[in-house]
Formats: C-alpha cells, structure tokens, sequence
C-alpha cells in the first residue's frame, strides 16, 4: 500500500507541471502537448505501430550498464538488449540504425552502426561482431550499397555484395570459382602449338610493359571543404610501408588494347585491372615458351660435337690434365639488366664458325653477333640496341644450335 501512494504521489508531481500525461487512449506523454500515438511517447506524438517514441534535439536515449551483475550464471552483459522473434514471412531486424537526410548535405559524417571496443582483453575486442546462428545458410555480416538482399549459398563470416575496397593487406587465401563451375560454355585458350593461330598468347603479352609506381599519400579526412568533422588521420603499420614501398603493375589501358576483358572502369572512371585471371594466361606463355625451347634445342642434346680433348698447354700432358670441351652456352648476368650483359659461352678450336643470334618474343633476329673466340670466354650485349623486354639467344656453331637462353631487358 505504501509503494501504490508513493507511485500516485509522484504522478500527481509530474501531471502537476504538465510534464506527464495520461490520454484517454490510454497512452501516456511525456513533454507533449497532443494526445500520444504511441504507448509512451517523448516529445513527439508517435505511431501507433510503435510502443515507444522519443524525439529529442539533442542525444535522444543513453543507456549505461556499469558495476556488478547479480546474476552470476550469465558472463554476457549487454548495454542494450533488443530481440526479434522470426515468426513467419516477413523481414525481422533486431536492431535498425539509420543516420540520413532526405537530400545530400554534403557535410558531417552518417553511421548507421557506430560501434566501438576497447581495453578488454588482448585480442577480444570487437567494435562490430556479427555471427550467423543456426543451420541455414547466411553471413555473420552483409554489406551492400545497393540494397539488394542476396540469396548466400553457404556459410560466411562475412558477404559483401558491391565492389569492396581495402586501402591495407588481405591476409589469407583468395578463391575464385572455376571456370568449369558457372561458366555456361568453356574455350581453351589458343596457344602457339595450335595450328595457324596468330598472334600467341606470348606474343600478346609482349607488348604489354611493366612500370613502377608509388601510392598517393591519403589527404587527412578533416581537411575536406564544407566538413565539420574533426577527424585524425591514423594508419597501419602495412599502410605506412606501402605509401614507402615501391609497387609494380601493369598499364591499363595498354593491357586493354591486348586483353579488354582484364580491364574493368570503377564508378569514379578508373580502369582497374583483373590481375587474378592473368595467371592463366601466364601459365599459357610458359608453355608456348617451353614448346619454343624444345623445338630450339630439338636435336642438338644429341648432337653436341664432341671435338675431343684438347690439352691445358701445348706440351704433352697427363691424361688427367686434358680438358674435354663441349660447346656450352651460359645464362646471362646480370638478368635482368639495364644497360651491358655478359653472356659466356664455351667453344672448342676445332670449331671453325659460331654465332650468337638474338631473337625478340615474336620470333623474328634482331642481332647476331659472330664469335671469334674459343675455349671458355663471353660476349657483351649492350641493351641500347634493344627496347625493354624478353628476349631468346641461341648458340649456334658449324650450323648446329647449341643452346637457347631467356633475356630481359628492362629500362
């Protein structure tokens, strides 16, 4: 009885200064003038499909969770607890955040979900964790800038439906589907041992140029005109050594013109590549490569002139002293290289006439170089006879091809 007049007490307090009204619906107001929709409406009249309505200027609900909980069967505890029942076909959504404006501002910052974590125990603490229950499919966490739901087949921590950027690393492992697993007809790729095709894979990534570039350093977020946020710029180790780092890749819009399925444009007008399905044509041009080899060397292995031994001095010498020439050619150093080259070779004196042929990717000469010397020796190449790129020297002596070897060329 003692609680009922206290509780009447503190209404009659509150209706006094107007500050809290009972409608006739039944509905209670709190700082309103018109009769509640809602339940309990605060400062706003509500709807009458929401229990509850605030409305403030300024911070409209605060919750704070703080000291020891009295149930101590339950480690979990919540600074706001909000549940859904799924019971039937409709769209059920624990908890909505929206930040938004009928028209662009063009200023400030919107976070739908605002969520932040810290001091807790090293390595558990998580602004966002999302975690997909039960046995059907889904994702611990979807994201999209379209609004358009997805049907997941699977089970993901994670499902992003759009275009993802990340400015640090990916660590893991990136898979992509096969082309056997949706492609709707498959093509093998024409390679240079298929007759009459032209140009070959190889061919086609010759022309393309590698070039070394450097990021851009990221403008500071609280620098932006019209913004009234004052944001500081923070970034990751891996981010810091990237802007020092470096980095290699491909022109696009020269891949373009040989492979305009590899080059995407991004929504700000970018051409992006597709690096990931470059691999398999790659895997294409060593194989062509390797067939170009073998048909190169296709004979010789077997045919390396053995002019017989030649002595170390002119004197007779022990046999152990003899030395057995084989005509050899050796791999070029350094390789890659920019300017000079050495390539060393072997040839016996019994040789009476040996040449160095360079050929470009394209299979056409674009030098030979006779070699006087014999016995173990080497010949220069100067690159400021050649443009940047891979090239094949061969060994060719009394008309028989040694060897073939790879060069590059870089600028």
């Amino acid at each position: 009885m003692r609680k009922m007049v206290l509780v009447g007490m503190l209404f009659a307090s509150v209706c006094a200064s107007a500050q809290l009204k009972v409608a006739e619906n039944g509905n209670i107001g709190i700082q309103l003038d018109e009769t509640p929709l809602s339940a309990v409406s605060i400062g706003a009249t509500g709807s009458a499909f929401t229990k509850m309505t605030v409305f403030s200027n300024n911070n409209t609900v605060s919750l704070t969770r703080r000291g020891t909980s009295t149930i101590t069967s339950d480690k979990w505890r919540y600074g706001l607890v909000s549940w859904n029942h799924v019971d039937g076909g409709d769209y059920y959504v624990g908890l909505k955040g929206w930040a938004s404006y009928s028209t662009p501002r063009g200023q400030g910052r919107a976070y739908g979900v605002y969520a932040q974590a810290g001091n807790s125990s090293s390595g558990y603490n998580y602004g966002v964790y999302g975690l997909v229950g039960g046995t059907q499919n889904g994702t611990g966490i979807y994201g999209t800038a379209t609004a358009y739901d997805a049907n997941i087949n699977g089970r993901y921590a994670g499902y992003f439906y759009g275009d993802v950027k990340v400015t640090g690393n990916l660590y893991g492992t990136i898979l992509t589907e096969g082309a056997s697993a949706n492609a709707i007809a498959t093509q093998s790729i024409q390679s240079a041992t298929d007759i009459g095709t032209t140009p070959t894979v190889t061919e086609q990534l010759s022309q393309l140029n590698a070039v070394q570039y450097n990021l851009p350093v990221p403008v500071s977020t609280a620098s932006l005109e019209g913004d009234t946020a004052n944001q500081v710029l923070t970034m990751s180790t891996t981010e810091m050594q990237a802007l020092e780092k470096n980095h290699y890749g491909l022109m696009a819009a020269q891949l373009q013109q040989v492979y305009p399925d590899l080059v995407y444009e991004n929504q700000q007008g970018d051409l992006c590549i597709n690096y990931i399905e470059m691999i398999p044509l790659l895997v294409e041009s060593i194989k062509e490569l390797k067939a170009e080899i073998t048909q190169l060397k296709s004979g010789s292995e077997n045919e390396l002139m053995t002019y017989g031994t030649r002595s170390v001095n002119d004197e007779s010498p022990a046999v152990e002293d003899d030395v057995l020439l084989i005509p050899a050619l050796e791999q070029n150093n350094p390789n890659p290289f920019t300017e000079n080259t050495v390539i060393g070779y072997t040839l016996p004196e019994e040789v009476n006439n040996a040449v160095l042929y360079i050929y470009n990717m394209n299979g056409n000469q674009v030098d030979e170089l006779p070699l006087p010397g014999r016995g173990k020796t080497s010949v220069t190449i100067s690159g400021g006879k050649l443009t940047a790129g891979m090239y094949l020297y061969s060994l060719v002596a009394d008309g028989k091809v040694i060897d073939t070897k790879r060069m590059i060329l870089t600028k």
